[in-house]
């Protein structure tokens, strides 16, 4: 199944732009229950093949329970058309344990181009998050090509779950957002979901 706006992997997609760029800006039904879960994010780890054209620096730190603020950059040393080889993709995990026995969960972001996902993806649900905290590009119809070569930055960008499903099943989640073409690169997160006692 590829990635749809619904279900769990809407909470794992909002899991990995709480600590990569942002919260995903989904409106809160009135009157819906409480929610019944918490998380804590466990871990965060990048990589870049060659940091020459792709660097991170982003470090994380717990607000409170539930809510993260994330700061640091990554840097982008090539301008990137939409001829050029750069893809992006996106797969989840869960664990009962968080050991060793993840499992690969039904959705998924599919291979696309950096350019379709900032015009799909980004755009829906991260830009206007992004806006307030970061210089990440902001667009009206479309980023028209190229994204620019540059230093991006996130500064105190703070998340919570008020958008987030009501009901979660415990234990750790994985995603994996990754990159090839000009350099293969990965984001790696891992967080724990909880039940509210």
């Amino acid at each position: 199944m590829v990635f749809n706006k619904s279900g769990l992997w809407q909470l794992v997609f909002h899991l990995i732009c709480s600590v990569v760029l942002t919260d995903a800006m989904i409106p809160v039904i009135p009157g819906a229950n409480q929610k019944t879960w918490t998380y804590e994010v466990k871990s965060l780890k990048t990589y870049s093949a060659d940091e020459s054209i792709l660097k991170f620096d982003i470090t994380i730190e717990r607000v409170s329970r539930g809510v993260y603020a994330i700061s640091g950059s990554f840097t982008l040393n090539v301008d990137v058309y939409e001829d050029h080889p750069f893809y992006i993709e996106a797969v989840a995990y869960r664990s009962y344990n968080g050991v060793n026995d993840y499992r690969i969960l039904p959705f998924k972001m599919p291979r696309q181009h950096i350019i379709t996902a900032f015009n799909t993806f980004y755009k829906d649900m991260l830009m206007d998050s992004v806006s307030e905290c970061s210089n990440l590009p902001v667009f009206e119809h479309k980023l028209e090509p190229p994204l620019r070569k540059g230093v991006y930055t996130l500064e105190k960008c703070q998340f919570n779950q008020d958008g987030f499903p009501n009901h979660m099943a415990e234990g750790f989640y994985k995603t994996e957002v990754f990159g090839n073409g000009y350099v293969d690169w990965k984001l790696t997160v891992v967080t724990q979901v909880e039940y509210v006692h």
